[in-house]
């Protein structure tokens, strides 16, 4: 099943443990996908030593949903020896305490990581699940209806050859993205302006920052944060807290649309004098109000005081938000100045996919296409490449790629971008790859019994004819 160690030969690989290839593997156990998964062999391979921890346990900052929605993560009959353990995890029972307010992300993926540990433990002892650490994916190779993976293993290349390729190695921020994007608006930053990426950021503590921005702050410099989403909010927080006390007495915020507020539904944004579009801006199968696009829990908070008084909180660091959308005037003019002038700019205008080199087999290179917030994928999360080609058995739906909004769950009609997080990636992200993956499978054990015959047929056609007296004469 698994081939030679020069070429290994597996029916599905999963590139990634982290909370989005984690989410796979939960709802594939839960679900009772995983012996069609594993029929054929499975790999997990991750750059970490510890595959499952992720990254999420290193940010700084408030989740935007409350603990239980984790907890529901774990919650299922299926899961519940798997995660017995757990009952004795200090990690488990502070998110339980947390579990109607929105946790601390290092709580969430220490419990995740926890979790994460045992599935894979599970995975290995009973469904015979190779899990490689420390394991690079150089190159992926589209090759006729497989994919031949080039891995670091062990100090060595090895190709790992698999008809399905599950591909989620997290996100990151390029500048030149953001660069783009602005100069798309007819905006640009000074020569002298340096770009940080807000995902960097976010992982520093208060001391950390001061001792990052102090020297920018003693020159007198302006800091920008261009941006959004709960992440941009999530750093105008971080760096006001960290930064008043040694002289921060502003921040600007750039943000192409308007700032939405997330609220549970009609009557309590129309209680709390939220101005909204009763058709655009509701989803339709909940009733929420932004659920997708808004501002939620300690990101809501901080929205809700600059919208209403102009500071991080009524007595706290001023921010001057400036949208640059269409229609502007005079915000787009100040936008432009703003950027102009500024000694840094914190980029969080979201992420793009971690890929490895990716190259059809004639060596032509892959791009695969991008849209507003990560790759043009079908629910599955195959994506297109450049020139609108499926890329079937390839599966990426985690930070960076996220998936279109299906109207069957739900969202307001006014977002347009992509879906991705913790609960996603355990439920209807990872859903509908789990069934394309298994019927892609199916496919393939269904060819093997086809060519087995085949074989078998052609064996017993070639092979001569004697009659019994003959069969003992030596020739």
């Amino acid at each position: 099943m698994y081939g030679t160690q020069l070429e290994i030969v597996c029916g599905c690989l999963v590139g990634g443990a982290g909370p989005a290839g984690m989410g796979l593997l939960f709802n594939a156990l839960k679900s009772g996908a995983l012996p069609a998964l594993t029929r054929n062999g499975l790999i997990i391979v991750d750059a970490s030593p510890f595959p499952g921890t992720g990254r999420l346990a290193d940010y700084h900052l408030t989740a935007n949903s409350v603990g239980d929605v984790f907890l529901d993560c774990l919650r299922d009959p299926a899961l519940r020896d798997v995660f017995e353990p757990l009952q004795h995890s200090e990690a488990y029972w502070r998110i339980r305490d947390q579990a109607f307010i929105a946790p601390q992300l290092s709580d969430v993926g220490e419990l995740l990581a926890e979790a994460s540990k045992l599935v894979l433990d599970h995975l290995v002892k009973n469904y015979a699940v190779k899990v490689w650490s420390s394991t690079t994916i150089t190159e992926v190779v589209s090759n006729s209806d497989e994919y031949q993976v080039w891995v670091e293993h062990n100090g060595h290349s090895q190709v790992i050859r698999c008809r399905s390729l599950v591909l989620n190695l997290g996100g990151h921020q390029d500048p030149k993205h953001l660069l783009h994007a602005l100069a798309d608006q007819g905006l640009a930053l000074s020569p002298k302006t340096r770009v940080q990426s807000a995902d960097t950021l976010l992982r520093m503590d208060a001391d950390e920052l001061r001792a990052h921005f102090s020297p920018v702050l003693a020159a007198g410099g302006r800091l920008t944060v261009v941006g959004g989403s709960h992440s941009a909010f999530s750093m105008l927080e971080n760096l006001a807290k960290a930064l008043q006390c040694i002289g921060l007495e502003e921040l600007t915020l750039v943000h192409r649309s308007q700032i939405r507020l997330f609220y549970e539904s009609v009557e309590q944004a129309l209680a709390n004098g939220y101005v909204f579009d009763p058709v655009d801006d509701v989803c339709p199968v909940s009733g929420r109000v932004n659920r997708s696009g808004g501002l939620r829990y300690s990101a809501l908070e901080v929205g809700r005081n600059i919208l209403q008084y102009g500071r991080i909180s009524p007595d706290g660091v001023r921010v001057h938000l400036l949208q640059s959308g269409p229609g502007r005037g005079q915000q787009y003019e100040r936008a432009g100045q703003a950027l102009a002038e500024s000694s840094v700019v914190v980029q969080c205008t979201g992420y793009q996919p971690r890929l490895p080199a990716l190259k059809y087999a004639d060596g032509r290179p892959i791009t695969l296409r991008e849209v507003k917030g990560g790759l043009d994928s079908d629910p599955a999360g195959c994506p297109l490449d450049a020139i609108g080609q499926r890329m079937h058995g390839l599966y990426l739906f985690g930070l960076g790629s996220g998936l279109g909004i299906d109207p069957r769950l739900g969202s307001e009609p006014s977002f347009d971008g992509r879906i991705y997080g913790v609960w996603q990636f355990h439920n209807d992200a990872s859903r509908a790859a789990i069934e394309s993956v298994s019927a892609r499978l199916d496919v393939q054990v269904a060819e093997k019994v086809v060519a087995d015959r085949r074989r078998q047929q052609r064996a017993e056609e070639e092979t001569p004819f004697f009659w019994p007296a003959m069969a003992s004469i030596k020739f």
